[in-house]
């Protein structure tokens, strides 16, 4: 006798086209069943379950801890039968190793993060990323994701900060502005990041691009000292520096939270490459990496990362960050332009060119 479905028993149509009846839905998936169908539209229960038969998934993030760690705490209380395990590393490191495991067979690695949107799209090309589209795809434009493969965690933009303890508001208008960034007083006063792709590179190859090779000899003239981008934040807020030219601004939130003595300008035109977030086309937890792919771009998940990550790129969401709400912070209207397969093509080339202007003095 074929049972008979009711309109309040049925729940949903997943993507495999089954319908979940409310009988059917184990009593410890219920809560975590009701937030997807509300905020995860189409996608079936059963991904659900099997994600929690695989239980575990692995990430590989960038330099932007302090985002990843709420977002993932985030998705173990909405899902608290996957656990999850991050590594954190820079760009070209964290690339490297998900590039050099995958070619050795070594799968360990379930969700890939790049801040070089071109090397993303070559990983793709390459058959590196799983081919999955988030139910969530029309919340981001089509500049800003390779839909199905790669969707984008944020807006990556770089500024000039500076130490308010250490630097007059005078001095600090020069900074507002690149074409005035350069005031010979500045010198071996500055700190720059280390340029390892995506975000820490975009900055001088933009410069480069819209000013010209002389202004970054001026600029190389100002003797900045290099660091890793996760230590430039730390040396400029204990005065080890007094200013740091076109850095990301994402460490920089947090230790504007922490109460360190700073501010940044996000000068025009903005470098602001995405940070894309996708998953590995040999996941070992395919089905919990799909589960979290989704969770990370639903309005939670999202708001979770973004509050201390950097600002949206997700159509229509208000920029939750406490910094954004500072009177002195001001968001750039004019972005940029280029082609992020062309930035990753000429990379090693730049890389040359910069070695040239801040390494040989």
């Amino acid at each position: 006798m074929q049972r008979p479905i009711h309109l309040l028993a049925l729940l949903t149509v997943g993507l495999t086209g089954q319908p979940a009846l409310a009988q059917d839905i184990a009593p410890e998936h219920a809560d975590a069943w009701a937030f997807m169908q509300e905020n995860m539209p189409g996608v079936s229960y059963d991904l659900l379950v099997a994600a929690c038969q695989e239980g575990q998934l692995t990430i590989y993030n960038g330099t932007w801890g302090d985002a990843q760690r709420a977002q993932m705490d985030a998705f173990r209380k909405r899902f608290p039968c996957v656990s999850t395990t991050n590594f954190e590393l820079g760009t070209g490191a964290r690339r490297e190793r998900f590039l050099s495991e995958t070619r050795a067979g070594l799968y360990i690695v379930d969700i890939v993060q790049d801040t070089d949107p071109g090397s993303l799209n070559e990983q793709a090309e390459a058959g590196l990323l799983m081919a999955y589209a988030i139910s969530n795809d029309d919340a981001f434009d089509p500049a800003v994701k390779l839909t199905g493969y790669w969707y984008p965690l944020r807006v990556g933009i770089s500024g000039n900060a500076w130490n308010t303890d250490n630097v007059t508001p005078e001095e600090a208008e020069a900074l507002l502005a690149w074409e005035t960034m350069l005031d010979p007083a500045f010198k071996g006063r500055v700190g720059i990041g280390e340029p390892t792709g995506g975000a820490t590179l975009l900055p001088y190859y933009g410069l480069h691009k819209t000013f010209g090779e002389e202004f970054m000899k001026k600029f190389a003239e100002l003797e900045p000292r290099i660091f890793p981008l996760n230590e430039l934040g730390s040396a400029l807020a204990s005065g080890e520096i007094d200013i740091a030219l076109a850095t990301s601004e994402t460490p920089l939130t947090t230790l504007h939270l922490l109460g360190a003595p700073i501010q940044w300008s996000l000068p025009e035109p903005s470098f602001g490459p995405a940070t894309g977030q996708a998953i590995a086309a040999n996941a070992p937890h395919p089905n919990a990496a799909k589960l979290y792919q989704e969770y990370s771009f639903t309005v939670e998940g999202y708001g979770a990362w973004q509050k201390l990550g950097g600002p949206p790129a997700r159509k229509d969401f208000h920029d939750e960050r406490e910094v954004a709400q500072e009177e002195w912070y001001k968001y750039p209207t004019r972005f940029f332009e280029y082609d992020p397969d062309q930035v990753t093509a000429e990379q090693a080339e730049f890389l040359k060119l910069f070695d040239s202007w801040f390494r040989s003095r």
